[in-house]
C-alpha cells in the first residue's frame, strides 16, 4: 500500500500538480517520497544552496519539496541570513532529521552574500544549483537536471519555470518560446531569449565550470543574479534546455518580494545596473566574434519589452528622482532602437517608455494615464 502511495505521489508531482493539490496532501506525499529515498554516494553529487531570510510561512514546504527529490547524492547548504523570525528553528528541526542538510548562520547581508557563503562552504561536489526558500521543486527535478548534464557534458542546464500564487499556477511569460521543446547544446545565437532567463534558480551548473570562471554573486544589491547568469551563458558557449517543469516560483503579495518592489528607487537602480552590465557583456561578445550581432538587437528588444516595461506603470507613483534615473537609462540603453524594434514590442507601455526618453515627466505621466485608461 505504501509503495503504491509513493508511486502515485511521484506521478502527481512529476506532472506538475503543484500547487493544484492542497498543501496538506502535498506534505504527506513529500514525506512519503523522502522516506523511500535511497542514498548512493557513487552517483554524481549535487549541492543545492538555499539562502533563508524570514520565510517561516514558506520554508517548511520548500524543504519538504527538496528532501523529496529522488537524486541519491544530494547536499543542501541552507544559509540563514540573519533571520529574525522562526526560520532558523525550522532549519535546525529539519537538519536533525535530514543527514544531507547543513545549516550555516550569518549576519544579514542579502541574497548575493548568502549564496556566496554557501558556495564558500562547498567541500566537494560535481554540480551546484540554487533555490529560493519560498519556492518549490517539482518531483524529479534534480534528477532530470543531472541526467541531462551527464548525457550532454555541457556545463549548464536550464529548466522551465512555472509561477504559482496560492492554489493557482501559470507559465512564466519568458518560458513560452525558450522551452517549446528540449534543446541539447543550445547557443545564445540560437536562443537569444535565454538572456531574459537570468535567475539563479532553475539552473544546474558544473562545479568545475563555476570554479574555472570564478563566478561570484554581487553583494548588497537586488537582481544580483541577472548579470552573473548572462555571463555564465556566454562563458558556457553551449547549454541544455529542459522543457519539463523544473522549478516553481512563488509570486508573493505586492511588496513582499524584492523583485516585486518596483516603486523603490534602489530597486530600479539595481535593475538598471544589471541590464547595463548584460548589455555591456553582449556588446563585448559581439565585438570578439563570439556571438552574432543579432543577439545584441534581440537583447535591446528584450529591454524594451520587459525591463523598461516593468517599471513604466510605476512612474506615476514614484518620485522625480525615480523618473530621472529611468529616463537617463532608457536614453543610454535604447538610443539605437529603430522603428522596427519599437514595433516588435507588444507591451502596453511602450509609448510611455518613448515619452520618458523624449519628453518631460508631466508629458510622460499624461501618456501613462492614457495607457492605463
Amino acid at each position: 500500500m505504501r509503495s503504491k502511495l509513493i508511486s502515485v505521489a511521484r506521478k502527481l508531482l512529476a506532472k506538475g500538480l503543484i500547487p493544484g493539490l492542497k498543501y496538506g496532501v502535498l506534505r504527506v506525499l513529500w514525506k512519503l517520497s523522502y522516506q523511500a529515498r535511497q542514498t548512493d554516494e557513487t552517483a554524481p553529487k549535487v549541492t543545492l544552496i538555499l539562502p533563508v531570510y524570514n520565510v517561516e510561512d514558506y520554508l517548511e514546504d520548500c524543504l519538504l519539496s527538496i528532501r523529496a527529490q529522488r537524486w541519491p547524492n544530494l547536499e543542501i547548504i541552507a544559509v540563514n541570513d540573519g533571520s529574525t523570525d522562526s526560520s532558523l528553528e525550522i532549519l535546525e528541526q529539519y537538519a536533525a532529521s535530514t543527514p544531507f542538510l547543513r545549516v550555516i548562520t550569518k549576519v544579514n547581508g542579502g541574497l548575493g552574500a548568502a549564496r556566496n557563503t554557501g558556495l564558500d562552504a562547498i567541500e566537494n561536489t560535481d554540480y551546484v544549483m540554487f533555490a529560493d526558500s519560498d519556492d518549490l521543486l517539482p518531483m524529479g527535478s534534480i534528477e532530470r537536471f543531472v541526467r541531462q548534464a551527464e548525457a550532454s557534458g555541457n556545463p549548464l542546464v536550464v529548466g522551465k519555470t512555472f509561477c504559482f500564487y496560492g492554489a493557482r499556477y501559470f507559465e512564466r511569460a519568458s518560458s513560452s518560446v525558450l522551452f517549446e521543446s528540449d534543446s541539447e547544446s543550445a547557443t545564445v545565437d540560437e536562443f537569444p531569449e535565454v538572456l531574459g532567463d537570468v535567475t539563479a534558480w532553475n539552473k544546474l551548473f558544473s562545479w568545475s565550470f563555476w570554479q574555472q570562471y570564478k563566478l561570484r554573486f554581487p553583494e548588497g544589491v537586488a537582481y544580483e543574479d541577472m548579470a552573473l547568469m548572462a555571463s555564465a551563458y556566454l562563458a558556457a558557449g553551449q547549454f541544455d534546455l529542459i522543457s519539463g517543469r523544473s522549478y516553481y516560483w512563488r509570486v508573493r503579495a505586492e511588496g513582499q518580494s524584492l523583485s516585486q518592489r518596483k516603486t523603490e528607487l534602489k530597486s530600479l537602480k539595481d535593475r538598471l545596473h544589471a541590464i547595463t552590465l548584460i548589455d555591456k557583456y553582449v556588446r563585448a561578445a559581439v565585438a570578439k566574434g563570439l556571438i552574432q550581432a543579432e543577439v545584441q538587437r534581440a537583447y535591446l528588444r528584450h529591454m524594451i519589452a520587459l525591463d523598461f516595461e516593468l517599471f513604466a506603470p510605476e512612474l506615476d507613483r514614484a518620485d522625480e528622482d525615480f523618473f530621472a534615473a529611468y529616463k537617463a537609462s532608457a536614453n543610454q540603453l535604447l538610443s539605437e532602437a529603430t522603428g522596427e524594434d519599437w514595433a516588435a514590442s507588444t507591451g502596453k507601455y511602450r509609448k510611455v517608455i518613448w515619452a520618458a526618453m523624449h519628453g518631460s515627466r508631466e508629458q510622460t505621466l499624461k501618456v501613462l494615464r492614457e495607457a492605463k485608461a
